[in-house]
């Protein structure tokens, strides 16, 4: 049974912000769906651009398959940033369930993956207006 490690975000994305809790559920179920164990959930800081958890959880020696994220929105635009968060995870051999998107990043070329990302990123931002 694959672990997946919930991770939230509480600041304000483009209009996008949803209570710690309902991510945590919204998670928990999607965990259950798949057929995984959900690893409660570690919540970003609430400084713009801040990531620390993020890179934490990636970084972390414990028994992890992956990371549950509601959306792509809560990761960062940055490419260079992204592209560093995939390159990382790609290396330890960690999956990316961005639950909302219904996209799942495992062993993908990482610039189309980035590049994919962000053309989903600029959807929302447009559904979101």
């Amino acid at each position: 049974m694959k672990i997946l490690q919930g991770y939230t975000f509480t600041r304000n994305v483009e209009g996008l912000m949803i209570p710690t809790n309902i991510q945590s559920s919204i998670l928990r179920n999607y965990c259950k769906d798949i057929g995984a164990q959900y690893k409660l959930h570690l919540d970003e800081y609430c400084f713009k651009n801040c990531y620390i958890q993020l890179h934490q959880i990636i970084k972390s020696r414990l028994k992890l398959d992956g990371i549950a994220v509601c959306s792509v929105m809560f990761f960062p635009s940055e490419i260079k940033e992204l592209t560093k968060i995939f390159q990382l995870c790609k290396k330890r051999k960690i999956e990316i369930h961005f639950v909302f998107e219904n996209i799942v990043f495992k062993k993908q070329a990482i610039t189309p993956f980035v590049k994919y990302i962000n053309e989903n990123r600029q959807i929302n931002n447009i559904v979101s207006k």
